[in-house]
This record gives structure tokens, sequence and C-alpha cells, in this order.
């Protein structure tokens, strides 16, 4: 699946009247052989899905977050000198928010006796396979970012004409949405994409600060 489906550009569309399943927990992994970004993530009321990520589907969602990031903050009406440390600052909470509770999740699984005879988590060949095609963001009045994706169904766009399905919203948090710009360019320098990002109020990521698992879980 190198040849992107219908060879037609990720957008970042207006919102339509689609409903969305929604979803609180994305896991993102890079895979060499298909050279996307692979999210994972289980919706409710319905299956879970895979979304596959090109290169610029990853940048249009970094690009877009990124510049919801001052009026996600309140900043918006601040000058935007001042917008660097308090940027800086409020993704360095954030991420030290994510590493305690990666450190409960884990801490819960290891006192959880009843995991052994738990059922794995269902096969990729079982799941629906998606390429992303749009994206949607809309910041709501609660200082949440929602983004909701549609796709084209793998590997039956690639062959036959397929409409674009809506795959999932999820609402994110100020701290959700530096969690997961945190993720994305961690996989994006795994991937040696070398995306052309202006990023001056984030530091180089450690590889102690990448989320634990590939995981962002909304709240």
């Amino acid at each position: 699946m190198s040849t992107e489906a219908a060879n037609s550009p990720p957008t970042s569309a207006p919102a339509k009247d689609q409903t969305y399943p929604l979803s609180q927990k994305l896991n993102v992994s890079f895979s060499a052989l298909e050279d996307r970004l692979i999210v994972r993530a289980d919706r409710m009321q319905t299956e879970p899905v895979i979304m596959l990520f090109t290169r610029r589907m990853t940048l249009l969602v970094l690009q877009q977050t990124i510049a919801r990031l001052p009026e996600l903050s309140a900043l918006d009406k601040t000058p935007s000198a001042y917008w660097q440390e308090v940027l800086q600052m409020a993704h360095q909470q954030a991420m030290q928010a994510k590493t305690e509770a990666d450190k409960t999740v884990a801490a819960a699984k290891q006192t959880d006796a009843g995991d052994a005879d738990k059922p794995g988590p269902a096969s990729d060949e079982k799941q629906s396979i998606y390429l992303a095609t749009e994206l949607t963001v809309q910041v709501n009045r609660d200082h949440r970012l929602t983004l909701a994706f549609r796709g084209l169904r793998m590997p039956d766009a690639m062959t036959e004409a397929r409409p674009h399905q809506p795959l999932l919203a999820i609402p994110l948090t100020v701290d959700n949405v530096h969690q997961l710009i945190e993720l994305l360019i961690v996989k994006c320098q795994e991937a040696q994409w070398h995306l052309p990002l202006d990023l001056p109020w984030l530091s180089p990521p450690a590889a102690s600060s990448a989320p634990t698992g590939g995981v962002v879980l909304a709240h």
C-alpha cells in the first residue's frame, strides 16, 4: 500500500452533517513496510478501527493542532511575543502529567491478577483498515479540540471507487494536544520523515519524553 488511494491529498475539511463514532484513545506506531503511521483506536458503540496516516496527513494534523494551541491556551488575544515561554511550560507540564499517568497504568496492570485470563486485543486482520484522507478540526467552548477523521476503506479503495467514510472523532484537552504533538513528532523522527515544522517553543524531544507505548488517552 505504498500508493495513496485515489491520489488525493489529505484535507482539512469544514464540518459536515456527518456522524462520527467517538474515541477516547489513540495508539500510534510506525510501519516501515507501509511507510505510514498506524493509528489504532477503540470506538464507542462500534468496532475498533485502524487508520493509516501518510506523511501529508501527519503533517496536516501537526500543523492544525499546533496552530490552535494559542486559542486553546487562552493566548489568542495575547501578543505572540509572550507565547513561547507559556507554551513551552504547558508542554513540559503536559508531558509530566503523561509520565505520571503511564506509571499509574503500569502499576494497575501489575496488580491486576486477572490480566492473564482476559482475551487479547483483536488481530489487525479482523479490524477495519482505512487510509485517513480528511481532517476536521473544531475548538469547543470548553477549550477542547476535537479532531474528526474520514477515510477510504483499504484495500478496496486502491482498485475501486469508494466513498470517504467518517472514521472517528476524538475530543482532546490542552494536555492531550501537547501529548499528541509530541507523540507524532517522535514517530516522525523514527520514520525519518523530516517534516517541515516550525516549533520554536518545543525543545527536541528526548527518548524519555515520548508517551509510553505510543498512546494518547483523552480525558
